[in-house]
């Protein structure tokens, strides 16, 4: 992908020095840049916030308590292959900081997951039922909470950057159906 977008960028840059539009496009490459640093602090900021507020939920155990539900309600998708007791948790506090939009919180309990599942592989070349349901479940995670697309549209002055919450709950359920469903036909047409 990256030999892609290379090959992309030298051709369009030839094309501006050929069209002698190379000026404006260095004055872009300028503003674009300015703006793109700006944007990074401003979601750092609000990733901070979010961090802040999940660090207050994790010391009054709301968190321990929704990945105990969660744990109940992932155990059956995991029936097959039962995985440990501590990878289970792992994946439930992954998937509670995913629902919370907390991504940077979940690839910790995220890479403990894979970690302790790696420990229950019997091949290790390739990955169990368990780790591609749990990627699944990483990648297609529902949120409740989408901050960094909020935090996005307010930057961009949105008139009400949370209008999108509800669709963001319908696409995120639909797409998380849609790929357990996929992962588990995949899993047993492999098998």
């Amino acid at each position: 992908m990256s030999k892609i977008w290379s090959f992309m960028i030298v051709i369009s840059i030839i094309v501006a020095i050929a069209c002698g539009t190379s000026e404006t496009i260095t004055s872009i490459i300028m503003e674009s840049s300015i703006e793109a640093t700006g944007n990074v602090i401003k979601l750092i900021g609000m990733t901070c916030f979010w961090s802040g507020i999940f660090n207050v939920l994790e010391k009054t155990s709301i968190i321990q308590k929704i990945s105990t539900v969660l744990t109940k309600i992932l155990h059956k998708l995991f029936k097959n292959e039962k995985p440990s007791k501590e990878a289970l948790n792992n994946i439930s506090l992954n998937v509670a900081c995913d629902m919370l939009g907390v991504g940077n919180a979940a690839t910790v309990y995220g890479l403990k997951a894979m970690e302790e599942l790696q420990k229950e592989n019997t091949t290790k070349e390739k990955a169990t039922d368990n780790m591609a349901t749990f990627m699944v479940l990483n990648s297609a995670s529902i949120q409740i909470i989408p901050t960094s697309m909020i935090t996005l549209r307010a930057m961009y002055n949105s008139k009400n950057p949370v209008e999108i919450v509800p669709y963001v709950w319908v696409v995120s359920v639909v797409a998380l159906v849609a790929g357990l469903i996929a992962c588990k036909i995949l899993n047993r047409v492999i098998r």
